[in-house]
């Protein structure tokens, strides 16, 4: 039975911090590594080559959300479900 491995980190950032972190996250897909370490902890992952992506944003009022969910399996190296079409931009 495989062990169950959680990593949290939340904080207050500005936006500069939050890019040069989600440009460090591209770094490491692009490796297909990805080191994630704060107060102690510490997960390495090793990300396949298909992965699904969820992104969802919300306004309620002043208040903003964006949650992006990337999530794969270490065994599944399919392209079952493969789909494009999400753009981002600024």
């Amino acid at each position: 039975m495989a062990a169950n491995n959680d990593f949290f980190h939340e904080s207050v950032q500005d936006t500069t911090t939050i890019k040069d972190f989600l440009q460090s996250l591209q770094e490491a897909l692009e490796q297909k590594r990805i080191v994630l370490s704060a107060d102690g902890q510490e997960m390495i992952m090793t990300p396949s080559s298909l992965l699904q992506l969820s992104v969802k944003a919300r306004k309620k009022g002043a208040s903003n959300k964006l949650q992006i969910k990337i999530v794969w399996e270490d065994t599944v190296n399919s392209d079952s479900g493969y789909q494009s079409g999400l753009s981002i931009r600024s």
